[in-house]
């Protein structure tokens, strides 16, 4: 047969010009995924930022060894909390608005206070467990004595209470008072720190009690801008357990996958202070500081990514093609910029932080381009309602993380460390980035086999 003097033209080939490139990014909304990451980013910016002030004026006024223990410290508390907290954040973002007012104050003192009190117990059982029991002996001056016990106990229940409420607080119509609580609390752990200096009081403990002091001043601020609606819940009890019941699966599986992909660099600070040692942390944790200025913006993409999708799996495959790369030129720009600054970047903590820490940051800094797959993968997963097999992996890869971690600080110390870890976090991007090629693959299939005579038109091109 001879050849058709005309071929069909698909109706987007309008689409793949210039001008057609800058409406897919309209089109697959782009500019809303930018919305809401700018959101996060922001609100992260400004706290990371008085975060910065506090932990320079810790470098400044303690010693290595004490500042290495409270990174530590918080590391851990941080973790404790998360675990403590159980996710009950989450179930007052999706339950609160379908509780009868009457209860919605009762709901959350219950919520708040089951996390404070499991919290709690967690800073006091973890610590004494690691240095009483393992002899783990690098913790000594966290579980050591009963008083820096206790304090860091109080610590990790104050801690799982603000996640918490910094969750709840979002359904209350007060958009920016997560950000004020923040921001208080960043600004009085400063402030607190400098008049415990002047005391004259030392140690890394004090450090830690700066931070507490912090969150404990914060949690007024919240009961004053929400007193709003008090009279509807006259006459309830102060907790009211039964409120919980049925709730407890509504967020367990997310939230353990949030702990299994946050862990690691909270578990980070604490195998450099017991592998190697706690003035090793000290320079670890400014590094690892400033490196999570790299590590936000992919974070919020594909946090924003998540909630843009809004639950619809062939739209989150469609923008994913935008962020992606565009996640992975971010990541790869920063660390071009941070790698050359990081030895002046660090001298803001002294000197000794810039000797120590200027190879570490620059090993770690580079972890934010495995990260955007990392954390692409999380919201596909979530998308697909598959966050149990998206925590048996990211489990998985959690071990083997602080497995090469703890194998690179055994043979190079703290530079072994970063090296030992990122390398398994590069394998890890490369096996995850397999299941996003495969689901863009089959959307695009599916495309294909969608298509029938009704999507191009009689516009021809001559051909011969």
């Amino acid at each position: 047969m001879p050849e058709p003097l005309v071929t069909p033209v698909p109706r987007d080939a309008h689409r793949r010009t210039p001008a057609g490139a800058l409406a897919r990014l309209s089109a697959s909304g782009f500019s809303r995924i930018a919305g809401i990451s700018a959101s996060l980013v922001g609100t992260q910016a400004m706290t990371s930022l008085l975060g910065l002030v506090f932990w320079t004026l810790a470098a400044r006024s303690f010693i290595a060894a004490d500042v290495g223990i409270a990174g530590a410290a918080v590391a851990l508390m941080m973790l404790l909390g998360s675990l403590g907290s159980f996710g009950l954040g989450t179930v007052l973002i999706a339950r609160l608005p379908m509780t009868a007012p009457d209860e919605r104050r009762a709901l959350i003192r219950t919520c708040l206070a089951t996390a404070g009190a499991t919290g709690g117990a967690l800073g006091v059982i973890v610590p004494l467990v690691a240095v009483q029991l393992l002899g783990v002996t690098a913790l000594a001056p966290i579980g050591g004595s009963v008083w820096p016990l206790l304090g860091f106990a109080l610590a990790t229940a104050l801690t799982a209470i603000v996640i918490v409420l910094d969750q709840a607080v979002l359904t209350v119509g007060i958009g920016t008072l997560q950000l004020e609580r923040n921001v208080t609390a960043s600004s009085v752990k400063i402030v607190a720190l400098l008049l415990l200096g002047i005391a004259g009081l030392q140690g890394g403990m004090i450090i830690l009690l700066a931070w507490t002091i912090g969150n404990l001043v914060s949690l007024p601020l919240v009961a004053w801008r929400t007193r709003g609606g008090r009279e509807l819940a006259q006459g309830r009890q102060l907790i009211e357990p039964r409120l919980l019941r049925g709730i407890g699966r509504m967020a367990v599986s997310h939230h353990a996958l949030n702990v299994s992909i946050q862990a690691v660099l909270q578990l980070l600070p604490i195998l450099v202070t017991v592998l190697i040692s706690a003035t090793a942390n000290a320079s670890f944790t400014a590094a690892i500081m400033l490196a999570g200025f790299v590590f936000a913006l992919p974070y919020a993409i594909s946090v924003g990514l998540f909630a843009a999708a809004r639950g619809d799996e062939s739209e989150i495959i469609t923008r994913m093609r935008l962020t992606v790369p565009f996640g992975l030129a971010i990541s790869a720009l920063a660390s071009l910029v941070i790698i050359p600054l990081a030895n002046p970047l660090l001298h803001i903590f002294g000197s000794d932080y810039a000797d120590d820490g200027t190879t570490i940051l620059r090993i770690i800094v580079l972890a934010g381009i495995p990260f955007v797959i990392k954390d692409h993968y999380i919201a596909l997963r979530r998308v697909q309602g598959r966050t149990t097999s998206a925590l048996g992996v990211t489990s998985v890869f959690l071990v083997l993380e602080l497995a090469g971690a703890a194998t690179g600080a055994y043979f190079g110390g703290a530079v072994g460390l970063c090296l030992g870890w990122l390398a398994v976090l590069v394998v890890e991007a490369l096996v995850l980035a397999v299941p996003l090629i495969k689901a863009g693959g089959r959307q695009r299939s599916s495309s294909l086999g969608r298509t029938d005579p009704q999507h191009v038109t009689t516009d021809s091109v001559v051909t011969k």
